[in-house]
């Protein structure tokens, strides 16, 4: 394999243009709606992207990944599974990332952190041109299976593998250039499991000692990488059928954001109607990114059903509040 100094560079077609506001959530809206057999609603899907648990500063693009660590003597190459595991996760993110495979760490102790200093990360910095490291310090994995007979007479296996980890970042201030850093700490779990009607049979059926080992290295550089990306979910939303010429849903279902809220922000006939509308005028904004406009929205459905004194009133009033409180902790993330 050839590199210098055991860099080994990943190959990245391009890099992703950084918003300039990661903290932004982005909504996309799946119009596979479907009616609901339940109280006149209808039921849809949305894409909710989640701004990244790590976000460096936005002059940062070279990455080098640097293995500090003591190689496990069962595995000496486990370390490097899990810096190349980061790098190819990495790839298409808002990063370059590259490999330093040589270990920086000369203890001779598995369990001993050697972290680098201010100075040997500035000099790594300026002689592999990267604009901030992600260093793994430590790197512990533990894979354990055990076996034991059921109730029903059969036999069920499983591995447990865990892999802590002890990362530091190293980058520079874009205001005054100070090198700052933080350390993560992680431990990250896969489990495999099995039943079969011997015990040498569950067991065999799970991966051997040597095989979880390696995925847990793997994975556990595929989890560090992840905690740089945006994290996508997809949820549950629900909208209120108001009936014949219900021009919000003609709207909505075409994509029309602001004509579906204006539409349902009219003058409705009475309680239910005005409150079915204000729970669709939340769902709206939601998608369009206005979160306060959302929980101000259900705070008026909620004052109407509250106003109807029905048990299904009140029941449609807990499902509002339940989704109001849902947009009071993504607005305060």
């Amino acid at each position: 394999m050839a590199h210098t100094q055991s860099v080994i560079e990943s190959k990245v077609e391009s890099r992703k243009s950084k918003d300039n506001n990661r903290k932004s959530i982005a909504i996309m809206l799946l119009l596979a709606v479907v009616v609901s057999l339940h109280a006149q609603q209808w039921h849809t899907t949305i894409e909710i992207t989640h701004p990244a648990e790590i976000v460096l500063p936005d002059h940062i693009s070279e990455l080098l990944l640097v293995n500090n660590t003591v190689a496990h003597p069962d595995a000496p190459s486990g370390s490097f599974y899990t810096l190349m595991a980061a790098s190819e996760s990495l790839e298409g993110s808002d990063y370059l990332p590259s490999v330093l495979e040589t270990s920086q760490n000369n203890s001779a102790s598995l369990y001993r952190k050697q972290q680098l200093s201010n100075a040997q990360a500035d000099s790594l910095m300026t002689l592999y041109h990267s604009d901030a490291l992600a260093v793994l310090n430590q790197l512990i994995v533990h894979p354990a299976t055990e076996c034991f007979e059921t109730d029903n007479e059969t036999f069920y296996a499983y591995t447990q593998g865990i892999a802590a980890s002890h990362w530091t970042l190293f980058f520079h201030n874009a205001s005054n250039g100070e090198l700052r850093s933080r350390t993560l700490v992680y431990s990250d779990t896969l489990y495999w499991e099995n039943e079969a009607e011997s015990c040498a049979e569950a067991v065999a059926a799970l991966p051997s000692t040597d095989e979880a080992r390696d995925e847990m290295y793997i994975y556990a550089g595929e989890r560090f990488a992840s905690r740089f990306m945006p994290a996508i979910e997809t949820a549950d939303r629900y909208l209120y059928d108001l009936g014949n010429g219900d021009q919000g849903m003609y709207y909505f279902t075409r994509r029309q954001w602001q004509q579906a809220i204006d539409a349902w922000s009219q003058q409705q006939p009475d309680k239910k109607s005005e409150a079915y509308a204000a729970a669709n005028c939340a769902v709206t904004y939601e998608i369009l990114g206005e979160l306060a406009q959302a929980y101000m929205a259900c705070t008026n459905a909620i004052a109407c059903f509250d106003a109807l004194r029905s048990s299904d009133a009140r029941q449609q009033a807990v499902n509002i509040r339940y989704y109001q409180e849902h947009l009071r902790q993504r607005m305060t993330k």
